[in-house]
């Protein structure tokens, strides 16, 4: 007998427990501290001189639950493999395509660290370009032909056809809007075109912006046209506006801020992003303390999350994930920005309720199906792909979509179970092997691992959040690391 290769846990406040979970049977369970740290401290080895008895209670339940287990290294892949397909099958079938539209490739900042190029931004060559109304009709012809669940994986032959009396049409309920920057001055008229297709089809549509011009856009917004916005803030005005930049807009703070206003009084889905590094960091609970003394922190259409900058090389000063969640977590219990902490706190939400904590087997939208019509006419399967020919997954002309099928086949096949280093991996069906372009950039393949520090930090998310739901269920005062939030109140028990 040896200790399952997917152990996973960490110490509870009270240091007498541990909380453990299983990365692919999905058990939950609150054990004795020195049985918790033996397992994950023995993780994959055989259980030789366990602080348990042989033979007891304790083993028999440990075995139960999975922690525990006469299978050996390679069967056990097998069952993570097994699982993996089936979630990953299942994602391919329920997901729609997710469709969205780049209007333009220019956009109107120029920020420091931004992924794509100033050139794009500046509309350099063929970047110039911005979508026409015929491409805009173009890409809604193609929409209308793949508006089903799972009908890109079925074009590319991933999954069975459906019969011709089984219709799934009609699911698209949001369409998306990407740059460069889509809100500004010179998309103005086609956005507006956009919109008044969508809304033709009973679809609204969300948008990924700087929310510097968005008050040009304030007669589409609303819950049946610009319905969702995610904006950036970086900071405080003095830090902001050395950040978010452009040539024409040398102070964007106050203007962002009115326009999130001006969007949460339409009614629209507000989601505030915070780019993290060393620079910026301890304006994080600054801007905890502005989005309360707004009053955004109570309204149920605001939302902000931080999230670190990525690691490009002309960008150095990061912080890493782990750090950045102590950050968010420190915020205490009035704190409205949240970092890394979605990941336990979904686990453990359907862990509790009694169900399988393990939905889904893909990282993002490009790994079901995520159409991105450019002005060029051409398609793209990645956010941070945009722009560059030679990423390109195929093109959209006359109505008529032509897909280079073996790169998008690759994309909707990258899953956990695909991936030798994350079928080996505790943590691969709650991290769902990390963002494939980072892979790519890392290894220069989509099927490798992006870890991004995530067995770091998640072990003492998973603890702290699994206190807190304990202290709620209990009526005491949570302990200092934990925060409030709307988690169920359920039965802990005790393995």
């Amino acid at each position: 007998m040896r200790v399952s290769s997917y152990a996973i846990g960490a110490p509870l406040a009270d240091e007498r427990f541990f909380v453990l979970l299983h990365g692919v049977r999905g058990s939950l369970d609150k054990v004795a501290a020195t049985t918790g740290a033996y397992l994950v401290e023995h993780r994959g080895d055989i259980a030789a001189a366990p602080p348990w008895d042989s033979g007891g209670r304790i083993e028999a339940h440990l075995k139960e639950r999975g922690y525990l287990t006469d299978l050996s290294p390679e069967q056990e892949r097998g069952l993570m493999v097994d699982m993996a397909t089936a979630l990953h099958k299942a994602d391919l079938a329920s997901s729609p395509p997710s469709f969205v539209f780049v209007p333009a490739f220019t956009c109107n900042l120029r920020c420091p660290y931004c992924f794509q190029s100033h050139e794009m931004h500046a509309g350099k060559g063929t970047f110039a370009t911005v979508m026409t109304r015929e491409r805009v009709d173009d890409a809604f012809r193609v929409i209308d032909g793949f508006d089903s669940p799972g009908a890109v994986a079925r074009h590319l032959d991933l999954l069975p056809t459906l019969s011709k009396d089984v219709s799934q049409a009609g699911t698209v309920g949001k369409l998306g809007l990407f740059g460069g920057e889509p809100m500004q001055e010179a998309t103005r008229e086609i956005v507006g075109y956009i919109v008044e297709r969508a809304r033709n089809r009973g679809s609204a549509l969300w948008a990924i912006t700087n929310g510097v011009q968005l008050d040009l856009f304030a007669d589409l917004l609303g819950p049946d046209g610009l319905a969702e916005v995610q904006i950036t803030l970086d900071g405080m005005p003095d830090l902001h506006d050395q950040r978010r930049v452009g040539p024409r807009f040398r102070q964007t703070f106050h203007k962002i801020v009115e326009n999130i206003g001006r969007a949460l009084e339409a009614d629209v889905q507000v989601r505030v992003r915070i780019n993290v590094d060393q620079t910026n960091a301890d304006h994080v609970a600054m801007l905890n303390d502005l989005f309360m003394e707004r009053g955004w922190s109570e309204h149920p259409a605001f939302s902000a999350t931080a999230a670190v900058v990525s690691g490009e090389a002309k960008h150095e000063e990061l912080v890493s994930p782990a750090d950045l969640l102590s950050l968010t977590r420190a915020l205490g219990g009035a704190g409205c920005v949240s970092s890394y902490e979605g990941y336990a706190i979904g686990v453990l939400k359907r862990a509790i309720a009694g169900g399988y904590p393990f939905q889904r087997a893909v990282n993002c939208s490009a790994e079901t199906g995520l159409l991105m019509f450019d002005p060029r006419g051409d398609l793209y399967g990645c956010w941070d792909e945009v722009g560059l020919m030679d990423r390109r997954i195929g093109g959209y002309r006359g109505g008529v979509m032509d897909l280079d099928e073996q790169v998008a086949r690759s994309w909707l096949s990258r899953f956990p179970g695909a991936i030798e280093q994350c079928s080996r991996c505790p943590y691969a069906l709650i991290h769902t092997s990390g963002c494939a372009n980072t892979a790519r950039t890392d290894t220069g393949s989509i099927f490798a691992a992006a870890c991004e520090g995530f067995q770091t930090y998640f072990p003492r998310s998973l603890a702290e959040s699994y206190d807190e739901i304990e202290h709620q269920l209990l009526g005491k005062t949570p302990p200092a690391h934990t925060r409030s939030r709307s988690l169920p109140i359920v039965q802990v028990t005790s393995g």
